[in-house]
Protein backbone atom coordinates (compact mmCIF):
# COMPACT_ATOMS: atom_id res chain seq x y z
CA UNK A 1 0.00 0.00 0.00
CA UNK A 2 2.74 2.47 0.92
CA UNK A 3 5.01 1.83 -2.06
CA UNK A 4 8.31 3.59 -2.61
CA UNK A 5 7.51 7.19 -1.60
CA UNK A 6 8.03 6.91 2.20
CA UNK A 7 11.51 5.51 1.66
CA UNK A 8 12.38 8.22 -0.85
CA UNK A 9 11.25 10.85 1.67
CA UNK A 10 13.26 9.19 4.43
CA UNK A 11 16.36 9.30 2.24
CA UNK A 12 15.62 12.91 1.22
CA UNK A 13 15.55 11.88 -2.43
CA UNK A 14 13.50 13.48 -5.19
CA UNK A 15 10.33 11.65 -6.24
CA UNK A 16 8.28 12.10 -9.38
CA UNK A 17 4.54 11.75 -9.59
CA UNK A 18 1.47 12.62 -11.59
CA UNK A 19 -2.07 13.86 -11.02
CA UNK A 20 -4.84 11.40 -11.89
CA UNK A 21 -8.13 13.03 -12.90
CA UNK A 22 -9.70 10.67 -15.45
CA UNK A 23 -12.04 8.18 -13.75
CA UNK A 24 -10.79 5.01 -15.35
CA UNK A 25 -8.61 2.29 -13.73
CA UNK A 26 -6.57 1.91 -16.91
CA UNK A 27 -5.07 5.37 -16.33
CA UNK A 28 -3.32 4.60 -13.01
CA UNK A 29 -2.35 1.19 -14.34
CA UNK A 30 -0.54 2.72 -17.32
CA UNK A 31 1.06 5.52 -15.31
CA UNK A 32 2.32 3.17 -12.60
CA UNK A 33 3.72 0.81 -15.24
CA UNK A 34 5.59 3.76 -16.75
CA UNK A 35 7.41 4.06 -13.41
CA UNK A 36 6.05 7.08 -11.53
CA UNK A 37 7.01 7.03 -7.86
CA UNK A 38 3.55 8.17 -6.80
CA UNK A 39 0.15 8.98 -8.24
CA UNK A 40 -2.21 11.51 -6.75
CA UNK A 41 -5.93 10.92 -7.28
CA UNK A 42 -7.65 14.29 -7.29
CA UNK A 43 -11.03 14.36 -5.56
CA UNK A 44 -10.96 18.14 -5.18
CA UNK A 45 -11.22 19.23 -8.82
CA UNK A 46 -11.70 16.03 -10.81
CA UNK A 47 -15.05 14.23 -11.30
CA UNK A 48 -14.02 11.12 -9.32
CA UNK A 49 -16.34 9.58 -6.74
CA UNK A 50 -15.48 7.07 -4.00
CA UNK A 51 -16.61 3.99 -5.93
CA UNK A 52 -14.57 5.02 -8.96
CA UNK A 53 -11.60 5.72 -6.72
CA UNK A 54 -11.74 2.20 -5.30
CA UNK A 55 -11.62 0.70 -8.79
CA UNK A 56 -8.83 3.05 -9.82
CA UNK A 57 -6.70 2.09 -6.81
CA UNK A 58 -6.92 -1.50 -7.96
CA UNK A 59 -5.15 -0.43 -11.13
CA UNK A 60 -2.00 0.78 -9.36
CA UNK A 61 0.89 -1.58 -10.10
CA UNK A 62 4.29 -2.28 -8.58
CA UNK A 63 5.62 -0.03 -5.84
CA UNK A 64 3.98 3.20 -7.01
CA UNK A 65 2.53 5.00 -3.99
CA UNK A 66 -1.17 6.00 -4.16
CA UNK A 67 -2.07 9.40 -2.71
CA UNK A 68 -5.40 11.24 -2.69
CA UNK A 69 -6.29 14.91 -2.53
CA UNK A 70 -9.53 15.17 -0.59
CA UNK A 71 -12.08 17.89 -1.46
CA UNK A 72 -11.58 19.67 1.86
CA UNK A 73 -9.91 19.32 5.26
CA UNK A 74 -12.81 17.37 6.71
CA UNK A 75 -12.49 14.09 8.69
CA UNK A 76 -15.56 12.66 6.93
CA UNK A 77 -13.84 12.83 3.54
CA UNK A 78 -10.58 11.57 4.98
CA UNK A 79 -11.82 8.39 6.65
CA UNK A 80 -13.73 7.24 3.58
CA UNK A 81 -10.64 7.65 1.41
CA UNK A 82 -8.30 6.00 3.90
CA UNK A 83 -10.57 2.97 4.27
CA UNK A 84 -10.09 2.34 0.53
CA UNK A 85 -6.37 1.88 1.11
CA UNK A 86 -4.15 4.85 0.29
CA UNK A 87 -0.74 5.75 1.60
CA UNK A 88 -1.24 9.47 2.09
CA UNK A 89 -3.60 12.41 1.93
CA UNK A 90 -3.05 15.82 0.38
CA UNK A 91 -5.09 18.37 2.31
CA UNK A 92 -6.07 21.51 0.36
CA UNK A 93 -6.32 25.01 1.81
CA UNK A 94 -4.23 24.52 4.94
CA UNK A 95 -3.88 28.07 6.20
CA UNK A 96 -2.99 27.74 9.87
CA UNK A 97 -1.49 25.56 12.56
CA UNK A 98 -5.03 24.62 13.63
CA UNK A 99 -5.83 23.42 10.11
CA UNK A 100 -2.70 21.26 10.11
CA UNK A 101 -3.51 19.80 13.52
CA UNK A 102 -6.97 18.77 12.32
CA UNK A 103 -5.47 17.18 9.22
CA UNK A 104 -3.07 15.08 11.27
CA UNK A 105 -5.78 14.02 13.72
CA UNK A 106 -8.11 12.97 10.93
CA UNK A 107 -5.67 10.32 9.66
CA UNK A 108 -4.73 8.91 13.08
CA UNK A 109 -6.72 6.46 15.14
CA UNK A 110 -7.55 7.31 18.77
CA UNK A 111 -6.11 8.19 21.17
CA UNK A 112 -3.74 10.20 18.95
CA UNK A 113 -6.45 11.15 16.46
CA UNK A 114 -10.12 10.99 15.57
CA UNK A 115 -10.27 8.56 12.66
CA UNK A 116 -13.17 6.13 12.83
CA UNK A 117 -12.35 2.41 12.86
CA UNK A 118 -13.52 0.51 9.77
CA UNK A 119 -10.58 0.07 7.38
CA UNK A 120 -12.34 -2.31 4.96
CA UNK A 121 -10.21 -2.64 1.78
CA UNK A 122 -7.23 -0.96 3.45
CA UNK A 123 -6.99 -3.93 5.83
CA UNK A 124 -7.34 -6.45 2.99
CA UNK A 125 -10.98 -7.03 3.90
CA UNK A 126 -10.02 -7.92 7.46
CA UNK A 127 -7.30 -10.40 6.50
CA UNK A 128 -4.55 -8.02 7.71
CA UNK A 129 -6.49 -6.00 10.26
CA UNK A 130 -3.91 -5.93 13.06
CA UNK A 131 -1.04 -5.29 10.66
CA UNK A 132 -2.92 -2.40 9.12
CA UNK A 133 -3.57 -0.71 12.45
CA UNK A 134 0.20 -0.59 12.96
CA UNK A 135 0.96 0.57 9.42
CA UNK A 136 -1.76 3.24 9.51
CA UNK A 137 0.31 5.33 11.91
CA UNK A 138 2.67 5.94 8.98
CA UNK A 139 0.08 7.39 6.60
CA UNK A 140 1.58 10.46 5.01
CA UNK A 141 0.02 13.83 5.77
CA UNK A 142 0.73 16.38 3.05
CA UNK A 143 -0.52 19.93 3.55
CA UNK A 144 -1.17 22.19 0.60
CA UNK A 145 0.22 25.70 0.80
CA UNK A 146 -1.82 27.69 -1.70
CA UNK A 147 -2.71 31.03 -0.16
CA UNK A 148 -0.93 34.14 1.02
CA UNK A 149 -2.12 33.41 4.55
CA UNK A 150 -0.62 29.94 4.41
CA UNK A 151 2.75 31.33 3.32
CA UNK A 152 2.73 33.73 6.27
CA UNK A 153 1.93 30.86 8.65
CA UNK A 154 4.08 28.25 6.91
CA UNK A 155 6.64 27.79 9.65
CA UNK A 156 3.93 27.13 12.25
CA UNK A 157 2.09 24.80 9.86
CA UNK A 158 5.17 22.73 9.05
CA UNK A 159 6.15 22.54 12.71
CA UNK A 160 3.05 20.50 13.54
CA UNK A 161 4.07 16.99 14.52
CA UNK A 162 2.79 14.51 11.97
CA UNK A 163 2.98 16.77 8.93
CA UNK A 164 5.18 14.77 6.58
CA UNK A 165 5.38 17.05 3.55
CA UNK A 166 3.83 20.08 1.91
CA UNK A 167 2.78 20.84 -1.62
CA UNK A 168 2.54 24.16 -3.39
CA UNK A 169 -0.51 24.91 -5.49
CA UNK A 170 1.10 27.41 -7.91
CA UNK A 171 -2.13 28.52 -9.58
CA UNK A 172 -4.11 29.12 -6.39
CA UNK A 173 -1.09 30.72 -4.74
CA UNK A 174 -0.68 33.09 -7.67
CA UNK A 175 -4.34 34.10 -7.62
CA UNK A 176 -4.12 34.63 -3.85
CA UNK A 177 -1.50 37.31 -4.53
CA UNK A 178 -3.65 38.83 -7.25
CA UNK A 179 -1.42 37.44 -9.99
CA UNK A 180 -1.93 34.88 -12.75
CA UNK A 181 1.39 33.05 -12.75
CA UNK A 182 3.96 31.72 -10.28
CA UNK A 183 6.55 33.48 -12.45
CA UNK A 184 5.50 36.86 -11.11
CA UNK A 185 8.16 38.19 -8.73
CA UNK A 186 5.96 38.31 -5.62
CA UNK A 187 4.79 34.72 -6.08
CA UNK A 188 8.27 33.47 -6.95
CA UNK A 189 9.62 35.06 -3.76
CA UNK A 190 6.87 33.41 -1.73
CA UNK A 191 7.79 30.00 -3.12
CA UNK A 192 11.47 30.63 -2.45
CA UNK A 193 10.57 31.53 1.12
CA UNK A 194 8.73 28.22 1.44
CA UNK A 195 11.83 26.45 0.19
CA UNK A 196 13.85 28.12 2.97
CA UNK A 197 11.27 27.08 5.58
CA UNK A 198 11.37 23.55 4.20
CA UNK A 199 15.12 23.47 4.71
CA UNK A 200 14.77 24.86 8.23
CA UNK A 201 12.01 22.51 9.40
CA UNK A 202 13.17 19.43 7.52
CA UNK A 203 9.70 18.97 5.98
CA UNK A 204 10.07 18.22 2.25
CA UNK A 205 8.18 20.35 -0.23
CA UNK A 206 6.51 19.57 -3.51
CA UNK A 207 5.34 21.50 -6.54
CA UNK A 208 3.20 20.90 -9.61
CA UNK A 209 5.40 21.49 -12.64
CA UNK A 210 3.61 22.00 -15.93
CA UNK A 211 6.68 22.83 -18.04
CA UNK A 212 10.47 22.75 -18.11
CA UNK A 213 10.83 26.18 -16.50
CA UNK A 214 8.73 25.29 -13.45
CA UNK A 215 10.49 21.92 -13.18
CA UNK A 216 13.92 23.55 -13.17
CA UNK A 217 12.74 26.13 -10.62
CA UNK A 218 11.37 23.43 -8.30
CA UNK A 219 14.51 21.33 -8.49
CA UNK A 220 16.80 24.32 -7.90
CA UNK A 221 14.78 25.09 -4.76
CA UNK A 222 15.28 21.49 -3.60
CA UNK A 223 11.65 20.45 -3.67
CA UNK A 224 11.39 16.68 -3.32
CA UNK A 225 7.87 15.82 -4.49
CA UNK A 226 7.67 16.79 -8.13
CA UNK A 227 4.41 16.45 -10.06
CA UNK A 228 5.23 16.27 -13.77
CA UNK A 229 1.67 16.92 -14.90
CA UNK A 230 -1.69 15.21 -15.07
CA UNK A 231 -3.20 12.44 -17.15
CA UNK A 232 -5.25 14.71 -19.40
CA UNK A 233 -2.29 17.02 -19.99
CA UNK A 234 -0.14 14.04 -21.00
CA UNK A 235 -2.86 12.92 -23.38
CA UNK A 236 -3.26 16.35 -24.97
CA UNK A 237 0.50 16.95 -25.23
CA UNK A 238 1.19 13.56 -26.77
CA UNK A 239 -1.69 13.76 -29.21
CA UNK A 240 -0.82 17.32 -30.24
CA UNK A 241 2.85 16.49 -30.77
CA UNK A 242 1.99 13.42 -32.89
CA UNK A 243 -0.53 15.36 -34.98
CA UNK A 244 1.80 18.31 -35.57
CA UNK A 245 4.63 15.94 -36.51
CA UNK A 246 2.40 14.19 -39.03
CA UNK A 247 1.32 17.48 -40.59
CA UNK A 248 4.90 18.74 -40.86
CA UNK A 249 6.00 15.47 -42.42
CA UNK A 250 3.09 15.55 -44.84
CA UNK A 251 3.98 19.08 -45.97
CA UNK A 252 7.66 18.17 -46.45
CA UNK A 253 6.77 15.17 -48.64
CA UNK A 254 4.07 16.91 -50.70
Amino acid sequence: MFGKLPELIRRKQTSYGAWVTIANPEIPEMLSLVGFDWLLFDLEHAPIDYQQLEYMLMGVRGDTTPLVRVPFNNPVYVKRVLDLGVAGILFPLINSREDALQAVKSVRYPPEGIRGVGPRRAAYWGLRRNEYFKEAQNILVIVQIETREAVENAEEILSVEGVGAFFIGPNDLSFSYGKRSWKDDVVRRAIERLAEISEKTGVPGGMYCSDYESLEFALRNKFKLIALGSDYRFLIAGARERLETARRLSMSIA
